[in-house]
C-alpha cells in the first residue's frame, strides 16, 4: 500500500468517580468549568460533570438520541449549549445556571442531527442528508433555518461539522470533507454551493472523521488512512501520518486519529482502536506527528473537547458502561488525569462550558 511521507430541571444521581483531583487554572471569573455530554438513549439527557466537584447531574433534553460514529453533537458558545436529539429529529438549547445548565428551546430540524457547532451569530446543524442554519441573538436561537443546502453525498454518512473565518465546513464518512458560505450579523445564513476539498487519491483518502478549526485553518482527520491533513482555501496544505503501523497483517485497523481537538499549538486526536489520544504539532502552514500514547483510556474514545488547560474526552467503555475523563494539559502538552466518572448510557458529544 502507498504511504505518504510524514509533513497532519431534573437532577437524577450522582456517578461515583475514579481517579484523583488535580488543581488547573480556573475559567474566567472564577467559575468552574462543565464537561458536558449526552446519554443519548430513548430518553436523551444532558450530563454535566462538574470538572472541580466530579459530581455528575442529568437534565433531560425532551428529546431522543441515537447517534453515533460522529462528533459535535453537544456544542458550546458563552452560556449556550446546543445538543443533538437524533431520535426525534431536534436539537436542545441549554443556558447555563450556576453550575447547571437549563433547557430553554427545542429546535425541529428536517433530518436527524448529528453534530452541532456555533458560529457567525448562527448555530448551524449538520443532518444525516442537510445541513440548516438557525440565527441568533444574545441567548435565544431563532426556531426557523434561515439557510439550509442538501449535502454534497447525503448518503447517511454525516459525521461532523464545524465553524471556522469562511463559513463551515463538514464532514460525510464514506468519502467528503466540504465546506459552505454561513453569513452573520441576520443575513441569510448557509448557503452553497458544495465547495468540495479535493481528497488524496487512494487509499489515502479513507473515512474523512473528525475535524478543528481555528480562524482560516481547518484540522482535519482521515481516519482509516491514519492521516491528519491541516486544510487552508478548501485545500490541503499539510499533511501527517499517525502512529504506524497502523494496520495489523490482516488488514484490520490497529490505529486511527478518529476526532480533533486544539489546545494551542497542540492538536489532540482520538485514537479509537488504539483506545489512546494522539498528539500534534500544528502552525498556521503545518501539521506533524508528535507523540503517541499521550493518555490511556479504558475503552474506545469516540470524542473529545480541550478549553483552557483542561481536555475532556469519552470513550465506549465496556459496551454498557461508559467513560467521561477530564486532564489537565500542561504548557508542553502533557496529559494528567484529573478523574474519570462512568455513565450507564453510550455516551454522544464533548464540550466544555466555562
Amino acid at each position: 500500500m502507498f504511504r505518504l511521507k510524514k509533513r497532519f430541571h431534573l437532577v437524577l444521581a450522582a456517578v461515583p468517580v475514579l481517579g484523583a483531583g488535580l488543581a488547573s487554572a480556573a475559567p474566567p471569573e472564577g467559575r468552574t468549568a462543565l464537561f458536558l455530554t449526552a446519554t443519548n438513549g430513548a430518553t436523551n439527557y444532558l450530563a454535566i460533570i462538574n470538572t472541580q466537584s466530579q459530581e455528575v447531574n442529568y437534565i433531560p433534553t425532551g428529546g431522543s438520541g441515537g447517534a453515533s460514529q460522529n462528533a459535535g453533537g453537544v456544542a458550546v458558545t458563552g452560556e449556550m449549549a446546543a445538543v443533538v436529539n437524533f431520535g426525534s429529529k431536534s436539537v436542545t438549547i441549554f443556558v447555563r445556571a450556576g453550575n447547571t445548565m437549563q433547557p430553554t428551546q427545542m429546535i425541529k430540524t428536517v433530518a436527524a442531527p448529528v453534530s452541532v457547532t456555533f458560529g457567525h451569530g448562527h448555530l448551524a446543524v449538520l443532518e444525516t442528508t442537510i445541513a440548516e442554519s438557525f440565527p441568533m441573538f444574545g441567548n435565544t436561537v431563532m426556531s426557523t433555518a434561515d439557510g439550509a443546502v442538501p449535502l454534497a453525498l447525503a448518503d447517511g454518512s454525516a459525521a461532523q461539522i464545524v465553524s471556522y473565518a469562511g463559513g463551515v465546513v463538514y464532514s460525510e464518512k464514506t468519502g467528503s470533507v466540504a465546506e459552505l458560505n454561513l453569513s452573520t450579523d441576520g443575513f441569510p445564513g448557509i448557503s452553497g454551493p458544495n465547495v468540495v476539498v479535493p481528497l488524496p487519491p487512494a487509499p489515502n483518502n479513507n473515512t474523512p472523521f473528525g475535524m478543528a478549526a481555528r480562524d482560516s485553518n481547518v484540522y482535519v482527520t482521515i481516519a482509516h488512512s491514519d492521516l491528519q491533513a491541516l486544510v487552508v482555501d478548501g485545500k490541503i496544505a499539510s499533511m501527517a501520518e499517525g502512529p504506524t503501523p497502523f494496520m495489523d497483517k490482516s488488514g484490520n485497523i490497529t490505529h486511527a486519529p478518529c476526532w480533533n481537538t486544539l489546545s494551542g499549538q497542540f492538536l489532540f486526536s482520538s485514537d479509537s482502536p488504539g483506545k489512546q489520544i494522539l498528539r500534534y504539532l500544528v502552525s498556521d502552514a503545518n501539521i506533524f506527528f508528535d507523540k503517541a500514547g499521550v493518555a490511556t483510556l479504558m475503552g474506545a474514545p469516540t470524542d473529545l473537547a480541550a478549553a483552557g488547560s483542561i481536555l475532556a474526552v469519552i470513550d465506549g467503555g465496556d459496551g454498557t458502561n461508559s467513560n467521561a475523563s477530564v486532564f489537565d494539559i500542561s504548557s508542553e502538552g502533557e496529559l494528567a488525569l484529573r478523574f474519570t466518572v462512568k455513565i450507564p448510557s453510550p455516551i454522544n458529544g464533548a464540550a466544555i462550558i466555562q
